[in-house]
C-alpha cells in the first residue's frame, strides 16, 4: 500500500495474494467466520484499488485465489463495483491432502479483472487450464505457483507486469521470460533476496528461450 501509489502506470497485475483462510479464534475454529471474511474483504479492496489506480485502460489483474477465498473476493469486488471477469479453474491434475471426511482438492482458482479496454485476444481460450504441480516446492515457498501457470498468465495479458505480492518471485521470472518489463514488491527480505537472484539468474537464461525482442526492465523490484 505504501509502495504501489509510487509506481508508474503497468499494463497488468499478476499477483498471489494471501488467502485470508487461517483465521481462528481457538483450536476448533469460529462458529461463524463472516465477520473475518468481511474484514479480509476490506483488505481486498483496498490493495485492489490501489493496483487498479497503477493499470492502464488496456490493462487487467489476475490474482489467484481458492474456493475458500473466493466469497471474499466476490464481496471486495462489490464494494469497490470492478467486477470479477472471469474465473479460471486451475487443474494440478495432483491431488492434494485434504481432511478425513471431504473431497480432497486437486484446484485452485485464477481471477480475472479487466479494464474497459482490455480483452483477451484468444477467444477460443477455456476457463479451465491444467497445470500440473505436485507435492514439492522447488523454491521453498509455501505458496509457490508452477512457472507454466504464471507464463500462461503473462502471455495473455498485456505490456509491463505488476506483482503486489512477489514471494519466490515466479510471476518475475516468466515477465522475462516473455521479455517483458516487471515490477515486484515483497515485505519479507527473505524471499524478496530469493526474486531478485531468481529474476537475475532468469535474466542470464533468456537467450535460450527468447522469442522475440526483449526490452529491459525499468526496475527488478522493490522491498518494504
Amino acid at each position: 500500500m505504501e509502495i504501489l501509489p509510487t509506481l508508474p502506470k503497468v499494463d497488468a497485475v499478476i499477483t498471489d495474494p494471501p488467502y485470508g483462510i487461517n483465521t481462528k479464534s481457538d483450536g476448533s475454529g469460529k462458529l461463524s467466520p463472516w465477520g473475518d471474511l468481511c474484514n479480509s474483504a476490506y483488505w481486498y479492496a483496498a490493495w485492489i484499488s490501489a493496483a487498479r489506480a497503477r493499470l492502464t485502460q488496456e490493462g487487467c489483474l489476475w490474482t489467484c485465489l481458492n474456493w475458500r477465498s473466493l466469497v471474499t473476493f466476490q464481496k471486495a469486488a462489490c464494494d469497490i463495483a470492478w467486477p470479477i471477469e472471469s474465473l479460471m479453474v486451475w487443474d494440478k491434475q495432483w491431488i492434494g491432502p485434504g481432511g478425513q471426511r471431504g473431497l480432497r482438492p486437486s484446484y485452485e482458482l485464477v481471477a480475472l479483472f479487466a479494464q474497459a479496454d482490455f480483452a483477451i485476444a484468444d477467444r477460443g481460450l477455456a476457463d479451465v487450464q491444467p497445470f500440473p504441480v505436485g507435492s514439492f516446492k522447488p523454491n521453498g515457498h509455501p505458496a509457490e505457483k508452477p512457472i507454466a501457470l504464471m507464463d500462461f498468465l503473462v502471455k495473455h495479458s498485456p505490456g509491463t507486469v505488476l506483482d503486489c505480492f512477489m514471494g519466490s518471485g515466479t510471476t518475475g521470472v516468466a515477465a522475462v521470460r516473455a521479455g517483458r518489463t516487471f515490477y515486484g514488491i515483497e515485505q519479507d527480505p527473505v524471499w524478496f533476496d530469493l526474486s531478485c537472484r531468481r529474476i537475475e539468474q532468469a535474466y542470464k537464461q533468456r537467450p535460450l528461450f527468447e522469442a522475440e525482442p526483449q526490452r529491459k526492465p525499468e526496475q527488478i523490484g522493490i522491498e518494504l
